[in-house]
């Protein structure tokens, strides 16, 4: 459990940053590329753009499945794109952005490309806020102790509105109050990112489909004219 949830803390760490990478190629090249078809510098690049946001999808597609099987391995957060075991882009003329067209994992490939950011902006955060409000909340006792008796100042006011559950106790019980919410949040914080992990690779399916064609991962390396 762990493990997994180390992995899936990674895979939703990256997701933000590969969310950035997916959405300015794909507004970038669609942007570019459809203005420019009238001269036809746009054909070789439109296919371009679909064969990379293709490309990041099939990757991502794998990485959430071995993470799902439990094969993940320490190198599952590497870069969208890869190399491995996958062709060389090559224009050979209309044949190449028609494939491009009538493949459903093109078009995937671009709505993935679009609502990767929002989706990696989400995940990103929750990996990011919930190690640190535990760790923080685990802490409270050390943060009051500091604060009360270096700056004289009281880190745990309370809101009676609020909490008023904590309205008998003084400000240095609802410290260890927190520090025993934190205790708690850090034992199921395991829990809960194995649990934001499956949603992601939830995620990552629907937007692939069912069937990912082995041929999608075509990354770039050549254009031949």
């Amino acid at each position: 459990m762990i493990r997994q949830s180390i992995e899936a803390w990674k895979i939703l760490i990256l997701s933000l940053p590969k969310g950035i990478i997916a959405f300015v190629i794909a507004v970038t090249g669609l942007c570019a590329s459809l203005p420019l078809i009238i001269v036809w510098v746009g054909l070789p690049l439109l296919a371009l753009t679909l064969a990379w946001c293709r490309s990041m999808l099939s990757h991502e597609h794998k990485i959430v499945e071995a993470w799902s099987s439990g094969n993940g391995r320490r190198g599952s957060g590497q870069p969208a794109v890869t190399a491995d075991h996958a062709s060389a882009f090559r224009w050979e003329g209309l044949r190449t952005l028609g494939h491009q067209l009538r493949e459903r994992e093109s078009y995937r490939g671009i709505l993935y490309s679009l609502l990767q950011l929002p989706a990696g902006i989400l995940g990103f955060t929750l990996a990011l806020v919930l190690p640190v409000v535990a760790f923080s909340a685990l802490l409270s006792p050390v943060a009051h102790k500091i604060s009360s008796s270096v700056f004289s100042y009281d880190l745990n006011i309370l809101d009676p509105e609020f909490f008023f559950f904590l309205s008998d106790t003084t400000s240095n019980e609802r410290s260890w109050v927190l520090c025993g919410t934190g205790f708690v949040l850090l034992l199921i914080l395991p829990l809960l990112l194995v649990g934001l992990g499956r949603l992601y690779a939830a995620w990552i399916r629907a937007v692939s489909g069912t069937h990912m064609n082995s041929a999608a991962s075509i990354p770039l390396e050549i254009i031949h004219t």
